[in-house]
């Protein structure tokens, strides 16, 4: 590993801890080991493991701000965007059965430093925001039909992709399928 890279590896690595065992489920220790450095190298970067917190938090939102802002989904059809965040949330499930940052954060929200509980509420925030706007546009656009409000049904969406991640790792992956194409069925495609 090159020196630059220490900060970077170490995120890395505790964004999968995190993903894999929850924010109390992994130490310091687990990514001096696998990184095969001192804990002190991960305390110049990171003194508290909160601020390693707040930096996975903050790499996830801006990596969903960017996909967001993609050529690829600003140019997409509303359904081809909803299959674009089932597709995102897939790829927790094929990374080993890792549960997504919402998830794993909200399990753990009540143990989180206070600092990571802003972080997590303003991205869950905004993944929500984005998942209303996406249904309520493609609502009044006529490519979906469903009842009640666009928010509550964003609700129903995130919180059904998020508990299909949880018993696919329980199960198998077809559970995940069955639940992508219920919200399918719901919103009307």
């Amino acid at each position: 590993m090159l020196p630059g890279d220490t900060k970077e590896q170490i995120i890395n690595v505790g964004e999968n801890l995190l993903l894999n065992l929850g924010y109390n489920g992994f130490s310091y220790r687990h990514i001096s080991s696998a990184l095969n450095i001192r804990n002190a190298s991960i305390h110049y970067h990171f003194p508290q493991k909160t601020d390693l917190g707040v930096a996975i938090i903050k790499r996830a939102k801006e990596r969903f701000e960017k996909w967001t802002q993609s050529q690829k989904i600003q140019e997409a059809t509303f359904s081809e965007k909803l299959d674009a965040l089932f597709s995102l949330f897939r790829r927790f499930l094929n990374a080993g059965g890792q549960v997504c940052f919402a998830g794993s954060l909200q399990t753990d929200f009540k143990t989180l430093p206070v600092e990571m509980q802003m972080e997590t509420r303003a991205f869950i925030l905004n993944m929500l925001k984005w998942s209303t706007n996406l249904l309520k546009e493609g609502r009044e656009q006529g490519e979906f039909k469903y009842p009640g409000d666009p928010e509550n049904q964003a609700l129903v969406i995130l919180t059904s992709l998020q508990g299909a991640l949880q018993t696919a790792r329980v199960t198998d992956a077809s559970c995940f399928d069955a639940i992508t194409q219920q919200i399918k069925n719901l919103v009307g495609r």
